[in-house]
């Protein structure tokens, strides 16, 4: 792997290099994976949102109106909008999609990895990322620590959002997912759970056209094994994250398929975000309250890892 300076959409990045893989990290964005490119392909597998700027955002910024640029970001302590739910931080209130993704993050280059770091505002932990790139493999290793004397109760969610087109399917190993909620005339319920992929009379799994005019988010847990894949049946390509199901036991998943922006004044747009998570919900409150939330032990640590294998 080759790490070298470099500027990517006028921001300050590192780039990381593989015969098989180029990919861009910006410390100065939450740590963003700006691009996954496959140069055996000539593929970019991240989402750009064209409608949005790159821009360093500022601490407790609107992500969704403002900052859903596409990429992979870093969700933690928390998704949705809200107070922590339990002592001694229970009036902390949060900000939308967490805390890390807009802060800078410091990095300290290695010969063969890239650590990455950054310590929290509202909450006193310290997250690390260790990023290496290894043939057609990028991997991320985690370390969560809590220097309190208090149990830390958190949401976890990587956020890659996938550049996707209709036909592709979303392979998951489970039988069955949750329907948090939808926009659109999504074929299931919000708060229902149903069988996968065949639901609501289709095939979940398949990517729809645009002209469906839905999204949804979906939560998988219980999976048969540590993988989820984006693949396209019209080259045989694919985009497979691997990790530990029993460190990172759910998958969240944001199916856009030309129904939502949520930035104002702009016609919906398609995309796919599929986020191996600990914690199932958007709500850190009502994840704790359902017993999905990740808890970081008093004084403790937590490691995970993620990776993304293009083949």
């Amino acid at each position: 792997m080759n790490i070298t300076q470099t500027v990517y959409k006028g921001l300050a990045a590192l780039s990381l290099d593989t015969e098989a893989l180029h990919v861009v990290v910006i410390p100065g964005w939450g740590g963003k994976i700006a691009s996954l490119y496959d140069r055996r392909r000539k593929r970019e597998w991240l989402h750009v949102n064209p409608h949005l700027p790159y821009r360093l955002p500022t601490y407790g910024a609107d992500y969704v109106r403002d900052f859903d640029a596409g990429g992979f970001d870093e969700c933690f302590p928390n998704i949705g909008v809200g107070a922590f739910p339990v002592a001694p931080w229970e009036r902390v209130q949060l900000p939308d999609h967490g805390e890390v993704w807009a802060l800078p993050w410091s990095v300290m280059p290695g010969d063969d990895h890239l650590t990455l770091a950054v310590h929290g505002v509202q909450l006193p932990y310290h997250l690390h990322k260790t990023v290496t790139l290894r043939d057609n493999v990028l991997r991320c290793d985690y370390l969560l620590a809590n220097p309190t004397p208090f149990a830390m109760p958190f949401i976890w969610s990587s956020h890659p959002t996938f550049a996707v087109h209709p036909g592709m399917r979303l392979e998951v190993p489970a039988r069955t997912v949750h329907v948090q909620g939808g926009v659109g005339a999504f074929p299931v319920a919000a708060g229902t759970t149903v069988a996968w992929p065949q639901a609501g009379g289709e095939d979940l799994s398949i990517l729809p056209p645009r002209a469906a005019g839905r999204a949804a988010k979906l939560f998988f847990s219980g999976l048969d094994a540590g993988s989820v894949a984006v693949a396209d049946p019209a080259d045989g390509s694919r985009c497979t994250l691997l990790f530990d199901p029993t460190r990172t036991p759910h998958v969240g998943v944001w199916m856009n398929s030309g129904a939502w922006s949520g930035i104002p004044g702009v016609a919906p747009y398609y995309n796919l975000a599929v986020e191996p998570c600990i914690g199932a919900d958007d709500s850190l409150a009502d994840a704790w309250a359902a017993g999905t939330a990740g808890v970081l032990p008093a004084n403790g640590e937590l490691r995970w890892w993620l990776e993304l294998a293009v083949t």
